[in-house]
């Protein structure tokens, strides 16, 4: 699978997947979650596509990996394990609200 390939996008013949776009929204998402706080992250490789992979910074073991995947003609943000749509990529503050709920982390902003 490249970079541009659909994670888990559910798309007809007709509705040809936008490519090089995964890479940049997963980029503002990393950002939005780093202004959240409590959490650390960062772009990795899973099964030749980007994913964001975040962590608790207290509890390490309390992980989720976020895809980003273009869904009946939008692209949203997903889960990567179930292809689960979060959110869409143009709400990154909520959806890094979510992705703090599921590492168990509170929304708190840096100074």
């Amino acid at each position: 699978m490249s970079f541009a390939a659909p994670r888990h996008a559910r798309t007809t013949a007709d509705e040809p997947m936008p490519t090089g776009e995964r890479r940049s929204f997963l980029n503002e998402l990393d950002a939005a979650v780093r202004r959240h706080g409590g959490m650390s992250c960062g772009v990795v490789p899973r099964e030749g596509s980007p994913v964001l992979l975040v962590i608790n910074a207290e509890v390490p073991r309390r992980s989720v990996e976020v895809s980003a995947d273009f869904v009946d003609r939008c692209w949203w943000f997903t889960w990567a394990e179930s292809g689960a749509t979060i959110g869409t990529v143009d709400d990154v503050d909520g959806v890094a609200d979510v992705v703090g709920r599921a590492v168990g982390v509170q929304r708190w902003v840096r100074p």
